[in-house]
């Protein structure tokens, strides 16, 4: 059976803390596009809903294990992280358009950058031997795709961000859209911490980093995708 040698600790954390985090992305997801679809609500959804499907790859990897099917288990893994990582290219996304408005900022534009960032993940994800696994499949980076990954996210996504926010940030005048985008300011930072925490924690092999790191994801990851929704995906 399935359920037969299956890790029940890793799996009821992850089962609680990712599946809770999905749920409420899924949500954030639908109230904004509910409310109308246009370029900018679009860019957010998919933000919050194509992250939401990365956890749940995870939750899936982590609930196949006892198979212990090797293809499936590489490709669910590689799905998860591709997913969990591929999203932020939608905030950088959603940020342009709002700052350069649709006639600048044009769907072709928005089409490659999204294109390149995809392909590339998912070449770094394929590197050979910088993913391993162990006998209880609990994934590892080695050195150089550790350091390639946080190269490739901090040069296509951390710094173009924070360049573009700033630059978003001065043409606010009003004090409640500076409040309302300092909040989202605020949860984009806490998105940042998690992922790069979570590549770290997939890289490293201390113990106590690996503990604090789990408990306290949880709670960044709830309080980024709501103070993202509240600054400015609640009134876009």
């Amino acid at each position: 059976m399935i359920f037969q040698g299956i890790d029940w600790p890793r799996l009821i954390i992850v089962l609680f803390s990712q599946g809770f985090v999905a749920i409420v992305f899924v949500i954030l997801a639908f109230k904004i596009i509910k409310r109308k679809r246009d370029r900018s609500t679009v860019t957010l959804f998919l933000f919050y809903f194509i992250l939401s499907i990365g956890l749940v790859f995870n939750i899936l990897f982590v609930l196949l294990t006892p198979t212990n099917n090797e293809l499936l288990l590489r490709t669910l893994y590689v799905l998860s992280s591709f997913f969990i990582a591929f999203p932020f290219v939608f905030n950088l996304v959603f940020i342009n358009v709002i700052l350069k408005l649709k006639d600048e900022f044009t769907i072709k534009k928005m089409a490659v950058i999204i294109g390149v960032y995809g392909i590339i993940l998912l070449s770094l994800h394929l590197i050979p031997d910088g993913l391993t696994f162990d006998s209880n499949w609990t994934p590892s980076y080695n050195l150089l795709l550790f350091v390639l990954i946080y190269v490739f996210l901090t040069a296509y996504i951390t710094v173009p961000t924070t360049y573009y926010s700033a630059r978003l940030y001065k043409l606010f005048k009003a004090r409640n859209l500076k409040y309302r985008f300092r909040l989202y300011l605020i949860g984009i930072c806490l998105m940042f911490v998690t992922i790069y925490g979570g590549i770290y924690f997939i890289a490293t092999y201390n113990q106590l980093f690996k503990t604090i790191y789990s408990v306290f994801a949880f709670f960044m990851e709830i309080a980024a995708g709501l103070l993202v929704y509240y600054g400015l995906g609640k009134d876009l």
